[in-house]
């Protein structure tokens, strides 16, 4: 089978055409205008205004001590829903609400705490004590929110059978 002299040549050319659509046109580096770049550690007037994280304090300290005590509203409804299944004793439905409600608010403190509840009410107590810890070191500055987290983890301690756990838990509580 021969095959036509213009299919050939038909061929050829789309290959040079789309050969030549892959090459690049050499530019030469552009010259020097002139123009001083700052380098990135001199300070400028403008940059001294710049307020800096103090050296013992890691930046994420802040964001945690502002959004620890905010719960979105979406997490917030999310939770209730987490509340009415635990109270309804579907340990499993609050569990995957407060999960939902912890990817969309993870540095939200009462997340924390609503999970120590249901593994509490789950009968894991290490584990909600584990989850009401983190809780309360999300709760930053908010002393109410630093409280809940202490009565929560007394409740748990206490249900561990861990008496002096818990009175002190409710000591720091008291101290809020």
């Amino acid at each position: 089978m021969t095959i036509q002299p213009w299919i050939r040549w038909g061929s050829m050319a789309l290959a040079v055409l789309l050969l030549a659509g892959c090459s690049v046109r050499f530019q030469p580096p552009e010259e020097d205008t002139g123009t001083e770049v700052e380098p990135i550690g001199k300070r400028t007037e403008e940059s001294a205004e710049v307020e800096e994280p103090s050296e013992d304090e890691p930046p994420s300290v802040d964001r945690q001590r502002e959004s620890g005590g905010r719960v979105p509203d979406a997490a917030r409804g999310l939770l209730a829903s987490a509340d009415s299944a635990l109270e309804a004793g579907n340990d499993g439905r609050a569990l995957d609400l407060i999960q939902r409600a912890q990817r969309i608010a993870p540095d939200a403190a009462a997340v924390y705490y609503a999970l120590g509840r249901v593994y509490r009410e789950k009968g894991n107590p290490a584990r909600a004590e584990q989850f009401v810890l983190k809780g309360i070191s999300k709760a930053g500055n908010d002393r109410a929110l630093r409280q809940e987290g202490w009565l929560e983890l007394a409740a748990i301690r206490a249900r561990m059978g861990d008496q002096a756990g818990a009175a002190d838990a409710r000591e720091r509580a008291g101290q809020m």
